[in-house]
């Protein structure tokens, strides 16, 4: 073979048999030049040898320096372009515990720059069977610079991402979070994962703006009254848009695993409640819309009605009889079950069906409750229905309803994402125009009137609409007259319905200032009406002066209110 002569070649030439003396000096240099580069061979194949096997022996993840993704993850942003989630680079520093000769002396110097960790930690990390354990997850760059001043072995930095809420609590139920592979774990972090994921942004219909006036006046609320939580929402009649939603507790998406169950829980799309006297706005519009009754006719609600061993009440007694705007504004649960009988169960379920209480919702997050559906809608359920019992649904869902029945008589599907300018509203009709004009006008007189139960949710001149609902949760399989969840939902303004805003307090307290009453009328409407007051000048909507007579108009001929024949529904 080639290789052996020249091989042979070279030791001949190296160390001849009989070296002459005149070329003895010559074969020495060979031999050294020889010598130096078989020593620099030998050298690069041990070096390249030793780093391939520093490789092999670290996990496949930490091989490397990790680096930034390749797509760094979409952020959220509100209907105005303000940031509620976006992803920063970040370094991470680490140890590899195989490296750190003296743990006891390695921790003594980095603990000066890791304030959030113990001493017995550091060690238990710097001493843990791994070739990766991790320090500090948001080491900033003057700690960055101080610790690789101390040049300490076995301790590295990469470089990584980590996903920030820089509106900390506000929509934190909705936003959701990430786990520590930036991977949605809540809300629509996790719902729009995929697309967040490829880099694409997501803009929500949320304003932060009126999110934080909503939070606000409902943690006053279950302040004052000694609640032990509540939730809200406000929602663009016309669009379907939900602009703000709130449910507390609430918890802080930046340090998500330091919450509660409780302040994970979203009262506003994942809890489903029987809702109470609000659904007699519900049961009002079907029994005009189906002609099951008039404006005209009179229900007798003087005798309570004794159904399947309970008792059928009003809160306050009423004798005689009175009409359907009469039932709605004075909230008389007789009245709404009689009435109830005049629609039947299988027409109301129907409805029911229409409005999009009976299945969940479209919206477009993963906490997204699933209605509680009687299995027998019978005449029994259609009583219990009527005035909010026997169907549990989400708040949103409910609010969704509402719209309909006291906005333009179209059923619009929620969303929880911006819609674009040009974007095509899918519109069911299930009321008609004179339908939720009637039913506009009544819930008027709920807040307006004297014998309304909302009277506290007039904000002067914004002309607001709404009902009251108060239901008693089960606790002990029975339920709790001391245990309710009182709730007020509220359109403006009337004479063309724009904004809803529903608002629910659990559990509330009777109060010495409350004259030791805890119903929605005391404990919701004047938050309602703080609202109102305060989104209104954002929203564009303008106070009117209903003294004038322009402004002082029917929605509907005269209705009859406590025997009076001349009742007007401003606006």
């Amino acid at each position: 073979m080639w290789y052996i002569r020249a091989l042979k070649f070279c030791a001949r030439l190296l160390w001849p048999a009989h070296p002459e003396p005149a070329k003895s000096r010559k074969i020495a240099g060979y031999r050294l030049i020889f010598a130096g580069f078989s020593m620099l061979f030998i050298f690069c194949i041990i070096g390249m040898q030793s780093v391939a096997l520093a490789i092999k022996n670290l996990p496949p993840s930490e091989s490397l320096p990790s680096t930034i993704h390749d797509k760094t993850r979409g952020s959220i942003f509100d209907q105005k372009g303000r940031i509620l989630a976006s992803t920063v680079p970040i370094n991470i520093l680490y140890a590899d515990p195989k490296h750190i000769f003296n743990p006891e002396q390695v921790a003594s110097e980095l603990l000066p720059f890791l304030p959030n960790l113990s001493k017995e930690i550091l060690l238990e990390k710097l001493t843990k069977n791994s070739r990766f354990s991790e320090l500090d997850r948001k080491l900033t760059p003057k700690r960055h610079s101080a610790i690789l001043q101390l040049g300490i072995p076995g301790i590295y930095v990469k470089p990584s991402t980590i996903r920030i809420y820089p509106q900390g609590t506000e929509a934190a139920h909705i936003v959701g979070a990430v786990d520590r592979d930036n991977i949605g774990i809540a809300g629509i972090e996790k719902s729009q994962n995929e697309k967040l994921a490829a880099g694409e942004n997501i803009n929500l219909s949320i304003d932060t703006g009126l999110q934080t006036i909503l939070r606000k006046a409902l943690k006053t609320q279950i302040d004052k009254f000694e609640a032990i939580g509540g939730a809200g929402l406000i929602l663009n009649m016309k669009t379907g848009e939900i602009i703000a939603a709130t449910s507390l507790p609430d918890f802080d998406p930046n340090h998500i695993m330091l919450s509660t169950d409780a302040a994970r829980f979203n009262q506003v799309t994942k809890g489903v409640y029987e809702m109470g006297s609000i659904f007699k706005v519900l049961n009002t519009a079907i029994a005009l819309e189906t002609g099951a009754i008039d404006m005209h006719r009179t229900v007798d609600v003087s005798k309570p009605i004794p159904i399947a061993g309970q008792i059928i009440n009003d809160y306050k007694p009423i004798k005689g009889s009175i009409t359907l705007a009469e039932i709605l504004v004075r909230s008389s649960n007789i009245g709404s079950a009689h009435i109830s009988q005049m629609i039947g169960p299988k027409t109301q379920r129907k409805y029911m069906k229409q409005l999009g209480l009976l299945e969940p919702s479209s919206l477009e997050i993963v906490e997204n409750g699933v209605p509680l559906v009687p299995d027998d809608w019978s005449n029994i359920t259609a009583m219990t229905v009527s005035y909010g019992y026997g169907l549990s649904v989400s708040m949103v869902q409910a609010a969704a309803a509402i719209a309909a029945a006291g906005g333009d008589g179209h059923f619009i599907s929620p969303t929880l994402l911006k819609r674009n300018a040009n974007e095509a509203i899918k519109k069911v009709r299930v009321f008609s125009k004179q339908t939720s004009k009637a039913v506009r006008s009544m819930m008027r007189l709920v807040v307006s009137h004297k014998l309304g139960t909302g009277n506290f949710a007039d904000a002067h001149g914004y002309l607001v609409g709404g009902k009251t609902g108060t239901a008693e949760k089960i606790k002990n399989k029975d339920f709790n007259r001391n245990a309710n969840r009182v709730s007020f939902v509220a359109t403006f303004p009337v004479n063309d319905p724009a904004y809803l805003i529903m608002i629910m307090v659990d559990e509330p307290v009777k109060q010495k200032h409350s004259h030791n009453y805890a119903t929605a009328g005391w404990v919701v409407a004047p938050a309602i009406r703080d609202i109102v007051n305060q989104i209104s000048p954002i929203l564009n909507v303008h106070p009117v002066d209903i003294s004038k007579p322009e402004n002082s108009q029917n929605l509907l001929p005269p209705m009859l209110l406590d025997g009076q024949e001349a009742v007007y529904a401003t606006y």
